[in-house]
């Protein structure tokens, strides 16, 4: 797996590792969810955590079910 905190090129916050170990388990094994990688890291999200959750809840409805697992801890 893609370290949480560095996944394509982009050096994430430390404190984003454990909502990216999920997204690399679940973004970069699906073939239909990949390009929304990018999306997702390109919004903006700055250093809080709960607007990247948002992002990704926003952006990418096929995975709501686990952005919430994720924003519930």
């Amino acid at each position: 797996m893609v370290d949480a905190w560095l996944v394509r090129g982009y050096q994430l916050p430390w404190e984003h590792a454990p909502l990216w170990a999920a997204a690399n388990q679940r973004v970069l094994g699906s073939r239909r969810l990949r390009p929304y990688l990018d999306i997702i890291m390109s919004d903006g999200y700055g250093s809080d955590p709960d607007h990247l959750r948002w992002v990704i809840r926003g952006k990418v409805g096929e995975i709501e079910s686990w952005a919430k697992e994720i924003a519930d801890g």
